[in-house]
């Protein structure tokens, strides 16, 4: 997969860049305005598609159980979707440039835009097709645990994981089984350090609720008495104005409140001995740095960084917002879960690359707007939720 980041001076020019240098099929994966100019990532495969096997690593003859190949069925219906839409776009550019015959392009345009609605609807047909040899088919192929989990939209990559727990039980009981270990690698393993911790640094992407988020785990240690004395801070990178809602929210809940550049969260710690909350509005690699510099001076014992990603998010933003904040071992908290649930694919991503949920809150409450994610909670999540 390739990733790139553009600088423009607007989002039309930064577009621009990015469909030049990756295609119009480029993904954009983040927007930040910075010294009066827009920063934009961009990949250029937003499936993350397995690469083919190499000579040197060639395909495995084995197969799992039911000679199922998990998600072939997907990858196909890419391909296919992909290829007559490109041929569609390539026809439309051809016609595009001739300035003759404007009727007979209209006409075009709607066949065109007809083609697409008649190619998603084949593309849910095929959606969670398999593949398996023919020695493989059998009528009860379609109650087989993995083909419902795929059916259901869990990802192969996460099913193939976790297919161990499967092993040697019914359809039905492999079903409850995967959902159950699936909810253990998804939550936290440690929640309670977070109570423990003297900084909590909220870090994420813009937009993502962080100034919210940061201000509820505030309110939630002020509820439960886990402590009273208390500071919501907020730290601004480079060229980035400082959130002027943490005053507001300071204010709501009777707390002192701070504001600061990012080089200078390492100096505010150490000249005050409040427990101290801090959404940090920078850049990945500024917040990264900031936050090493903390857990230098406290211990990493008296330091948690909470990620916030927001629950509607699709897998594969939730794969890079991950990956972005990896090295930090975060804990994670979906947010803005009023708004639109976290599901099957999404969970899978989580699951294969984040470092444990460990809060749930929506848009709306600060006061008794968090819950902590458990996996008795989240299996029985999956168990109402996944149409399975």
């Amino acid at each position: 997969m390739t990733t790139i980041t553009v600088t423009a001076g607007d989002t039309a020019q930064a577009m621009d860049k990015i469909v030049e240098r990756l295609g119009e099929d480029a993904l954009i994966l983040e927007t930040v305005k910075r010294n009066g100019r827009i920063e934009m990532i961009a990949t250029d495969d937003p499936e993350d598609a397995p690469a083919p096997p190499t000579a040197e690593q060639p395909a495995p003859t084995a197969r799992a159980p039911l000679d199922l190949e998990i998600g072939a069925g997907a990858a196909f219906t890419d391909l296919f979707d992909q290829q007559m839409i490109n041929r569609v776009r390539d026809r439309d550019a051809r016609q595009a440039s001739t300035a003759e015959n404007l009727a007979g392009r209209a006409i075009e345009a709607s066949d065109s835009r007809e083609l697409l609605t008649e190619l998603k609807s084949i593309r849910k047909m095929l959606n969670g097709m398999m593949i398996t040899r023919p020695d493989g088919l059998d009528v009860t192929l379609g109650h087989a645990a993995p083909v419902r989990l795929h059916q259901a939209g869990f990802s192969s990559k996460a099913i193939q994981m976790l297919h161990q727990h499967m092993v040697g039980l019914d359809d039905d009981s492999a079903v409850m089984a995967f959902m159950d270990a699936l909810a253990r690698k998804v939550v936290h393993t440690d929640v309670e350090s977070l109570f423990d911790s003297r900084i909590v640094l909220v870090v994420g992407s813009s937009g993502t609720g962080k100034t919210t988020l940061a201000t509820k785990i505030a309110a939630y240690f002020k509820e439960h008495g886990i402590s009273e004395r208390m500071t919501l801070a907020a730290a601004a990178g480079p060229g980035i104005s400082v959130n002027e809602d943490i005053k507001s929210y300071a204010r709501l809940l009777n707390m002192r409140s701070m504001q600061f550049g990012i080089g200078e969260l390492k100096l505010a710690i150490q000249e005050t001995s409040n427990r101290m909350i801090v959404d940090i509005n920078a850049v990945a690699e500024d917040a990264q740095e900031a936050v090493r510099d903390v857990v230098r001076v406290l211990g990493v014992h008296k330091v948690t960084v909470v990620q916030a990603i927001p629950g509607g998010s699709s897998a594969t933003m939730i794969s890079h917002q991950c990956r972005q904040y990896g090295a930090l071992k975060p804990m994670i908290a979906l947010t803005k879960l009023d708004e639109c649930e976290a599901m099957p694919a999404e969970l899978s991503a989580l699951a294969l690359e984040g470092s444990g949920v460990g809060l749930l809150t929506g848009t709306k409450a600060i006061v008794g707007g968090i819950a902590i994610a458990t996996m008795p909670i989240l299996a029985q999540y999956l168990r109402e939720n996944a149409d399975h």
